[in-house]
């Protein structure tokens, strides 16, 4: 049956109606782009594009072996660190845990935080493992070969020196930015310290939301 005249016009205001709420909709619920000087000022700093991670191959606190792949699933901090270091280290990872309490829960459960540890010589998984737990015990940890290490570091944007370990009491220069990892394993940006939780805690779950 063939449309009269006043049939096709209200057609035609139907259609255009439908594609104006619908570009409105879009507008209202798409996420809003994030303002990368309110992210800066925050200390966080957000790549154009994910960046890939290289398999590597260390042994995690827990004694089981830990690779890139640990990184998929979650969304991970990453912090390049020792623990005799006597300063940085234990100061960044307690910001971690404050952070970490600070984090909605459904926010927390989504996050890791790992100490990667850049002192092979004296960090055993046992030694990891009783540092991590007085700072939270979900925290993980890993360290390796000293070209693995080399190799992630690298990756990531992490200086850190080798040691001369011949010297008990020696001590381990390295980066201090917290690296940020999306559940595809891949290097997204970086958080620089000193960290500031209050910032942080409302800008995270945004970063990780879906």
């Amino acid at each position: 049956m063939a449309l009269s005249g006043v049939q096709k016009t209200v057609l035609i205001c139907a259609a255009s109606v439908a594609l104006v709420l619908g570009a409105i909709i879009h507008k209202v619920t798409r996420p809003v782009p994030f303002d990368p000087s309110a992210l800066q000022e925050a200390g966080m700093f957000l790549f154009d594009s994910p960046r890939p991670i290289p398999d590597v191959n260390l042994q995690a606190a827990s004694g089981e072996p830990w690779s890139t792949a640990d990184l998929q699933g979650q969304w991970d901090l990453l912090f390049f660190g020792y623990t005799f270091c006597p300063d940085v280290c234990p100061t960044t990872l307690a910001d971690l845990r404050q952070l970490s309490e600070k984090l909605p829960a459904e926010t927390r459960e989504q996050l890791q935080v790992t100490l990667i540890s850049v002192d092979p010589n004296r960090d055993t998984p046992e030694q990891l493992a009783t540092y991590l737990d007085y700072f939270n015990a979900n925290f993980a940890g890993a360290t390796g070969d000293s070209s693995e290490l080399a190799k992630l570091a690298k990756a990531l944007s992490i200086a850190y020196i080798e040691p001369d370990t011949s010297n008990e009491n020696y001590l381990v220069d390295h980066s201090g930015q917290v690296v940020l990892v999306n559940p595809q394993g891949e290097y997204v940006g970086f958080i620089r310290p000193p960290l500031k939780n209050d910032q942080l805690a409302k800008w995270l779950p945004r970063v990780m939301a879906p």
